[in-house]
């Protein structure tokens, strides 16, 4: 009998937001705020991937970014060229599911 390979799929959603670290913000206006009003580049623990080591045991994801992969940054710390382009679409994918849950809520609000 031949062994089968176990394959593990987990989203974008199923990740930390990187401003508060929770799967679900309990504000997500100030959430986006954060992540829309800071620099945010590669974590350099995981190099952005969001994955935990080979030695980490206990996670699956990074212990410095939760499995966001992203990190905040000083403005004089962050050069545009060491943001990798997985982590540019990956905050963006922040950013639009946060600018969602904000105009929905919103919306929801004023009626």
């Amino acid at each position: 009998m031949t062994a089968s390979a176990v394959v593990v799929r987990r989203s974008v959603l199923g990740r930390a937001c990187p401003a508060c670290a929770e799967l679900r913000c309990a504000d997500p206006a100030e959430c986006l705020h954060f992540l829309t009003a800071h620099p945010w580049a590669d974590c350099s623990e995981c190099a952005g991937s969001g994955w935990a080591g080979e030695d980490d045991c206990l996670s699956v994801f990074c212990w410095a970014c939760n499995g966001s992969g992203l990190v905040e940054h000083s403005a004089r710390s962050i050069v545009h060229a060491t943001v990798s382009p997985r982590a540019r679409v990956r905050h963006q994918a922040h950013v639009e599911r946060l600018t969602a849950l904000v105009s929905s809520s919103s919306v929801a609000v004023a009626a």
